[in-house]
C-alpha cells in the first residue's frame, strides 16, 4: 500500500525524472512509453528491454500513431473571419451566406450565452447545441476551441452545487468529437482532476469517464499530463470506504487504458494493485477487475521489476481456492507475464505448477501452450488489445440512437424546408396588444430555425425558443436560408405577409426594427428584399431609425432625383450629427439646379442661423411682418445668443394682442429669461406655457430652486423625469446617438438635484467639493456641442461662479470659437470678466471671504491696477466704480451670489461696461489663462495685429511680476 503522506513527493520526484528522460528520448525518435532508465525511490530500477520481439511492437505501435495523427485541413489552418454585427469584416460585394457562414454565428450566439455569467439557465442546453452541432463532423469544431473549452469550464465553474456532473460528461462528448484536435487545449481541463477534493461517486465516475475520453483521443499519449491524471485515480482508490467498491471498480479500467503511459510510474501503481488482490477483505468483482488490469499493464509496460510482487501474490491467491473466473484471470495474467518475461519466467514455474496441483487446476488451455512454446524458443510476444472506454461505447450507442436535442433523426444532416410549416408559422392575424405581435415574431423564428436547412441553426433552435435574444440574433441568418431554398411563389408569400404585418399601425417599433434588419441583411448578402424602398423608409421613420432611413431616402434619390426629399436628407444628416453631409447635400443642389428656390429650412437644419435669418428678414421687408417670418427670426436670434436684439422683439409682441405668437414664443423666452438670469421673466413665460409643453416641469424645477422651494422642486423634477420616459425608451433602443439628447436631459435633472444638494449644506465644503468634482468629471463625457455646455453652464452658475471655474468655462469659450460661433464665445468672456471684476471687489470690501489665499494676493493685485487704470485718460470713468453688464452699479449690488444671478440681461457688443471697452478690461484680469482664451479669440476673429500687440503686452507684465527678463532669459 502507498503512504498518502509520502505519495506527493513521490509522484512529483518521479514526474520530472520521466519527463526528463522522455526529452532525452524524444531527440531519437522514441516515445514516453520507451524512455531511458528510471529509478524510483524505493531503488528498482526499471530497464529497457533487450527482447527483440517488443522492441518490434513497439515500433509497431509509434508508426501506428503516427497514421492516426490527424491530416491538417483548411479549417485548422485558417482562422474564421470575425464578426461585426453578425456579419463578416469583409463581405462587401460578394454573398456570404452559407453553412460555414451559419455554423459560425450560431457557435459565437451560444458562447456569448455561456460566457454571460448571469444567463446560468440556459448554459446547459447551450453547451448541448454545441456539442450536437459538432458532432458529425469532427474538423467543424476546430476554428472554436479555443473558445469552446474555456466556455464551458467557465460554465461549470458558476454551475449551481451538483451540476458539475453534466459539464464534465460534456467535455466527454466535445474530446470524443474533436480527438487530436483537442491537444492546445489540454492545460485547463486537467486542472479538473485534483486529488485533494474528488467530489461525488458520481463525480468521480464522470471524471473517470473524461479521463478515458482523453486517452482514446490522444492514443494514450498523454505526455506530462499523466502526473495529474494518476494521483486522481489513486485517490479515488485510495478513498474508497464504501461496501461495494464502485469507485475502485470504475477506476481500474482507466488504469487500462492508461496502460501504455505508466512505465516510470510502475512503483506507485504497482504495490496498490497487488494490495488489492486479497480475496479475504475485497470483494470478488474487485478482485477480478484488479487481475484485468494487471494483465493490461503487464501487456503494456515492463514490469520486470515487480515480477516477483506479482507472480507471489497470484500463486497466494491460487491457494486461497478463488472463484472459477478469479482463477482463470490469474492464470491469464501469469501467461502475459510469461510472454513478457519470457525465459526469466522459467524460475517462477514450478511453484505454479505445485500449486496449480494442489488446487486441482489440472489443465489450462493458454497456460500450457505457452509453457511449451516457451521450451521451444518460439513464444513471441503479442501487442495487447487497447482497452474499451465504456463512457465512449455509451456515446456511440447515443450517437446511432439519435441526436439529444428532440430533433428528428436526421441528425445535423440536410433536411428539407417544410413549407407547410412555415407557412403557418409566417401567416398573421391582426393582434391586439404588443405581447400578441411579439409572440407571432417568436413563434415566427423558431419555425424558421426550426425547418433551416442549416445544421448548426437547427441544433439552436431549442434554445432559441426559450432564449429570445439568441432567436432575435438568429432570425436573419434563418430567415434568409429558408428563403433561399423556397419556390418563388412562396418567397412572394412570406414577403406579402411581412408588409401585412408592418401596415398595421399598432404593430410595435419591435418588429418594424427587425423587418428593417432583415432587408440590410439581406442586402449586405446580396440579396435584395423584394420590398419598395419607400415602404422601408417609411417603416424606419415609424420607429426612428434614423441611419436607416436615411440609407432609404438616399436610395430613392439616386434613383428618382426627387428634390421633394432635399429637405429629408439635410434634416436626417444634421440629427445624424454627419454636418459635413448635410452641408455637402446642399452644395450639390445649388451645383446641380442653380435654379431651385433655396428653402430657409435648409439652413436651419444645417444650423446656418445668420443664412437662415437673413432669408427670414428679407421675406419679412418683402411681404410684410407674418407669424412664420417673426417665430423664424426669434428662433434664429435665440441660437445666436443675440438677446439685445431678441429682448425688444419680446417686448413687442407680448405687449400686442397675437395670443398665437406668443404661445409659440413661450417657450424661447423662458430660455433666454434663463440665459440672462432673469427670474422675473422666466415666472412671466412659465406662466404662458401650454400645460403639454414637454418642458414645463423642468422649467418650474429651475424656478423653484432659485427661490429656493426644495420640496417643490424635488416634485417637478421627478415629474420631468415621468414625461420624458416613453420618448427616452423609444429612441435609445435604435442607438445611443439617437436618445442622447433625451439622455443629456437625464443628466440636466440630475445636476439640478445636485444643485439642490449643494445649496441645503452651505457650511458642508467637503460635499460641496465633491458635487464640484464629479460636474468636472462628468463633462469628459458630454459630447463637444455648444448648447448642451451653454446649458450645463448656466445651470451650474445658479450656485458655482464662472471663475471658480474657470478651466470648464475656457473650454466652452474655445469650443464656440473653434466652431464659428463667435457672438456665443463674447458672450462668455463677457461673463468671465465681469465675475473676475464683481468677485474681486467683494473680497478687497471683505463682504466674501477669499477661497484661497492667492485669490486675496489677486484681489489686492486687481483694485492697485484698477486705479492706476482709472487714472489715465482713457480708464474708467464715473469714480472707477465698475457696472454691470447691464449698466447697473454692482458697487450697491447684494454680496450673495445667487441674488445677482439677474444682471446678466442685454450684452453690449463691445462693451463689459457703459464706458470701458472689453481690451481695456482683460486688462484688469489676474487669471493669465482667461487673457490667453481672449487672445485667441481676437485671433480668430481677424484682429491678429491687436492680438499679438496684447500678447506683448500682457507678456512683459506678467514677465515683470516674476522677474523674469524676457530679452536675457539665461539670467
Amino acid at each position: 500500500a502507498i503512504d498518502p503522506h509520502r505519495f506527493k513527493d513521490a509522484i512529483s520526484d518521479t514526474t520530472d525524472t520521466a519527463v526528463t528522460n522522455a526529452k532525452a528520448t524524444s531527440s531519437t525518435g522514441g516515445t514516453n512509453a520507451n524512455a531511458g532508465s528510471i529509478v524510483n525511490k524505493g531503488g528498482e530500477g526499471t530497464h529497457r528491454t533487450g527482447n527483440p520481439h517488443v522492441r518490434k511492437a513497439d515500433g509497431k505501435l509509434k508508426k501506428k500513431k503516427k497514421q492516426q495523427r490527424p491530416q491538417q485541413n483548411v479549417m485548422t489552418e485558417k482562422q474564421m473571419e470575425p464578426l461585426v454585427g453578425g456579419i463578416p469584416t469583409d463581405s462587401y460585394g460578394t454573398t456570404f451566406s452559407n453553412d460555414g457562414y451559419y455554423t459560425q454565428l450560431s457557435v459565437n450566439a451560444l458562447l456569448r450565452i455561456l460566457e454571460n455569467t448571469n444567463d446560468t439557465t440556459f448554459h446547459r442546453e447551450a453547451v448541448e447545441a454545441l456539442n450536437h452541432m459538432f458532432a458529425p463532423v469532427q474538423n467543424a469544431c476546430a476554428p472554436f476551441l479555443d473558445r469552446v473549452v474555456p466556455a464551458i469550464l467557465l460554465a461549470m465553474d458558476v454551475a449551481p452545487a451538483g451540476g458539475s456532473e453534466f459539464y464534465i460528461s460534456a467535455l466527454v462528448r466535445l474530446v470524443s468529437i474533436a480527438r487530436q484536435l483537442v491537444r492546445p487545449f489540454l492545460e485547463p481541463i486537467f486542472k479538473l482532476f485534483s486529488a485533494e477534493s474528488l467530489g461525488s461517486e458520481r463525480q468521480q465516475s464522470t471524471s473517470i469517464g473524461l479521463i478515458e475520453a482523453l486517452a482514446e483521443a490522444l492514443s494514450g499519449d498523454f505526455g506530462p499530463h499523466i502526473a495529474t491524471v494518476l494521483p486522481f485515480l489513486m485517490a479515488i482508490i485510495d478513498r474508497d470506504s464504501s461496501e461495494l467498491h464502485q469507485p475502485t471498480l470504475r477506476a481500474l479500467p482507466a488504469l487500462q487504458i492508461l496502460s501504455p503511459s505508466l512505465e516510470g510510474y510502475l512503483f506507485l501503481v504497482m504495490p496498490r494493485l497487488i494490495g488489492l488482490l486479497d480475496i479475504a477483505i475485497t470483494p470478488i468483482a474487485v478482485v477480478e477487475e484488479t487481475l484485468r488490469c494487471i494483465a493490461s499493464i503487464v501487456g503494456a509496460v515492463n514490469c520486470g521489476s515487480f515480477s516477483s510482487r506479482i507472480v507471489l501474490t497470484l500463486v497466494r491467491l491460487l491457494q486461497c481456492s478463488p472463484p472459477l473466473e478469479l482463477q482463470t484471470a490469474a492464470i491469464d495474467v501469469l501467461c502475459t507475464m510469461m510472454e513478457q518475461l519470457q525465459d526469466e519466467f522459467v524460475l517462477f514455474m514450478p511453484t505454479i505448477k505445485l500449486v496449480m496441483s494442489k488446487r486441482g487446476i489440472d489443465e489450462h488451455a493458454r497456460y500450457e501452450r505457452y509453457s511449451r512454446l516457451l521450451f521451444m524458443g518460439r513464444l513471441v510476444p503479442k501487442e495487447p488489445p487497447r482497452a474499451q472506454s465504456r463512457i465512449q461505447g455509451d456515446a456511440a450507442q447515443a450517437a446511432a440512437a439519435g441526436p439529444a436535442l428532440g430533433h428528428s433523426g436526421d441528425g445535423l444532416a440536410k433536411q428539407e424546408v417544410g413549407v407547410m410549416q412555415l407557412r403557418r408559422a409566417w401567416t398573421s392575424k391582426p393582434q391586439k396588444s404588443k405581447d400578441g405581435w411579439m409572440r407571432w415574431l417568436h413563434a415566427f423564428t423558431y419555425e424558421l430555425l426550426e425547418q433551416s436547412p442549416s445544421p448548426a441553426l437547427r441544433a439552436c433552435s431549442s434554445l432559441a425558443n426559450k432564449h429570445s435574444p439568441l432567436s432575435k440574433e438568429l432570425f436573419n441568418a434563418a430567415f434568409v436560408s429558408c428563403w433561399t431554398v423556397l419556390p418563388g411563389q412562396y418567397q412572394q408569400e412570406i414577403i406579402a405577409s411581412l408588409q401585412n404585418v408592418a401596415s398595421n399601425m399598432d404593430v410595435p417599433a419591435d418588429i418594424l426594427q427587425t423587418i428593417l434588419g432583415l432587408a440590410g441583411f439581406m442586402e449586405r448578402d446580396e440579396k435584395q428584399i423584394p420590398i419598395d424602398l419607400k415602404r422601408l423608409g417609411d417603416y424606419a421613420y415609424r420607429c426612428h431609425a434614423l441611419a436607416k432611413e436615411l440609407h432609404y431616402k438616399e436610395a430613392e434619390w439616386t434613383l428618382e432625383k426627387n428634390y421633394d426629399t432635399i429637405e429629408k436628407l439635410i434634416e436626417l444628416n444634421q440629427s445624424l450629427d454627419l454636418h459635413d453631409s448635410a452641408i455637402g447635400m446642399l452644395e450639390y443642389v445649388r451645383k446641380e439646379q442653380p435654379d431651385v428656390q433655396e428653402s430657409v429650412i435648409w439652413y436651419q437644419r444645417l444650423q446656418q442661423w445668420d443664412k437662415a435669418l437673413e432669408i427670414f428678414q428679407r421675406q419679412e421687408a418683402e411681404r410684410g411682418p407674418s407669424f412664420q417670418t417673426t417665430r423664424g427670426q426669434i428662433r434664429c436670434l435665440f441660437e445666436m445668443s443675440d438677446w439685445e436684439t431678441l429682448v425688444p422683439i419680446f417686448e413687442r409682441i407680448w405687449s400686442g394682442n397675437d395670443q398665437k405668437l406668443q404661445l409659440a414664443s413661450a417657450s424661447i423666452g423662458m430660455s433666454m429669461a434663463w440665459a440672462m438670469g432673469d427670474i422675473d421673466r422666466m415666472e412671466f413665460y412659465l406662466s404662458a406655457l401650454p400645460n403639454k409643453s414637454r418642458d414645463k416641469s423642468f422649467c418650474k424645477a429651475l424656478l423653484a430652486v432659485y427661490r429656493n422651494n426644495f420640496d417643490d422642486a424635488a416634485k417637478f423634477i421627478n415629474d420631468a423625469r415621468e414625461e420624458m420616459e416613453s420618448d427616452l425608451s423609444s429612441h435609445i433602443t435604435e442607438s445611443y446617438n439617437r436618445g442622447y439628447a433625451q439622455v443629456f436631459m437625464c443628466q440636466m435633472l440630475t445636476e439640478l438635484e445636485e444643485v439642490v444638494m449643494y445649496k441645503m449644506a452651505p457650511d458642508d465644503r467637503e460635499r460641496q467639493v465633491a458635487i464640484i468634482g464629479a460636474w468636472r468629471h462628468r463633462l469628459s463625457g458630454i459630447q463637444q456641442d455648444v448648447g448642451m455646455w451653454q446649458k450645463l453652464l448656466r445651470l451650474r452658475s445658479m450656485v458655482l461662479r464662472p471663475i471658480l471655474d474657470l478651466d470648464t468655462w475656457i473650454k466652452y469659450v474655445n469650443m464656440s470659437r473653434k466652431s464659428g460661433q463667435m457672438r456665443i464665445a463674447r458672450d462668455a468672456i463677457l461673463q468671465l470678466v465681469d465675475d473676475e471684476a464683481l468677485y474681486m471687489e467683494e473680497i478687497h470690501r471683505g463682504e466674501v471671504d477669499a477661497l484661497t489665499p492667492k485669490f486675496a494676493l489677486q484681489a489686492q493685485e486687481y483694485m492697485q491696477m484698477k486705479m492706476q487704470l482709472a487714472q489715465q485718460p482713457q480708464g474708467f470713468q464715473g469714480g472707477g466704480i465698475p457696472l454691470g453688464l447691464n449698466g447697473r452699479n454692482t458697487g450697491q449690488s447684494s454680496s450673495s451670489w445667487e441674488g445677482r444671478t439677474r444682471r446678466f440681461s442685454i450684452v453690449s457688443g463691445s462693451n463689459t461696461s457703459v464706458n470701458a471697452p472689453l481690451d481695456v478690461a482683460i486688462r484688469l484680469s489676474q487669471q493669465p489663462a482667461l487673457v490667453y482664451m481672449y487672445l485667441k479669440y481676437k485671433w480668430a476673429a481677424n484682429e491678429k495685429r491687436e492680438a499679438y500687440q496684447m500678447l506683448e503686452t500682457f507678456a512683459s507684465d506678467y514677465a515683470s511680476r516674476i522677474g523674469f527678463d524676457l530679452h536675457n532669459p539665461d539670467t
